[in-house]
């Protein structure tokens, strides 16, 4: 990835509708399983800016490959009572799993300086390295970076409970809540690959292979997006796997 490799994600109104139907779902259910402190409106943030960026990647994958693209919250059977299966989105008949990290740049960095300081977030803990997430056994074959100049919010509610019954009874709240325009601009930063992920990690000590901020339990797999792959790439992969697709029939 290079500077002029940063592609902004177009939003619709059809993404942005999605995007709050399924986060207004998500967030009953979320709530309930929280792990780790943060608001109700801090919260509420967080699970739109993860959906809304899934859900302009696959709008523009859908705009620009002739392969089917499934996304998992248009299958899912649970009503959204339970985690995803490690997997945002597939593609094509041969199964090919995509993630979608999404964030927001320290200190508003620069897209130069992102791509050259920070890294794909590929999770290697969620409770200070008590346990690991090999990523030999990461369910996802590609992984994505997507950040948004944004504020999250965090406050509005004091009670889980009344935001989720109202979220009920209207999810375009949800606008107004959180100022949901403010991640109507995604920028794409790159993708890599499972096999590319564990190729690079095995040429790093054992020390060198993981990064953490100072404020939060999780710990991340080095994944620099300097060494990610552009859009135009994953596109190019996807008219293989067309191709491939198409002659085995």
């Amino acid at each position: 990835m290079v500077e002029s490799d940063i592609l902004a994600l177009p939003v619709t109104d059809e993404v942005v509708e999605k995007t709050m139907i399924n986060t207004a779902k998500k967030f009953s259910y979320t709530y309930q399983t929280l792990m780790y402190s943060r608001t109700p409106i801090e919260l509420l943030d967080n699970i739109y800016m993860g959906d809304v960026a899934k859900n302009a990647l696959v709008a523009y994958l859908r705009a620009h490959t002739a392969l089917p693209i499934t996304d998992y919250d248009e299958i899912r059977t649970d009503d959204f009572q339970t985690p995803d299966p490690g997997w945002d989105v597939m593609i094509g008949k041969s199964g090919i799993k995509l993630e979608v990290k999404s964030s927001i740049p320290p200190n508003r960095e620069s897209g130069a300086s992102l791509i050259n300081l920070r890294d794909i977030k590929i999770t290697a803990s969620h409770n200070k390295g008590q346990t690991w997430m090999l990523p030999e056994d990461m369910e996802s074959d590609i992984h994505v970076q997507v950040y948004f100049y944004a504020i999250p919010y965090r406050e509005g509610y004091d009670s889980f409970d009344e935001l989720a019954s109202d979220l009920k009874r209207d999810y375009r709240i949800i606008g107004r809540l959180i100022n949901a325009s403010k991640y109507n601009h995604p920028f794409f930063l790159g993708w890599t690959t499972k096999k590319r992920i564990i190729k690079h990690l095995k040429t790093l000590p054992q020390e060198q292979r993981t990064w953490t901020f100072a404020w939060t339990s999780r710990i991340y797999w080095k994944s620099p997006i300097k060494d990610a792959l552009n859009m135009p790439q994953l596109l190019r992969c996807l008219d293989i796997l067309k191709n491939k697709e198409d002659a085995s029939e």
